[in-house]
């Protein structure tokens, strides 16, 4: 995703994925790991054109 979001956006969106998993995938919460990777936006290509 793009750099910028706070850190309590970030928490939020990391709690939802993980109950959502438990919820759809019936797995542990323990089992469930979320790493967000931030890039600026000037990093991103698609079909080798900026966006």
């Amino acid at each position: 995703m793009y750099s910028g979001r706070t850190q309590r956006e970030k928490d939020q969106l990391a709690e939802a994925i993980t109950e959502n998993m438990v919820k759809i995938l019936g797995v542990k919460r323990e089992e469930v790991i979320v790493v967000f990777t931030e890039a600026a936006h000037g990093n991103w290509y698609a079909s080798g054109v900026r966006l």
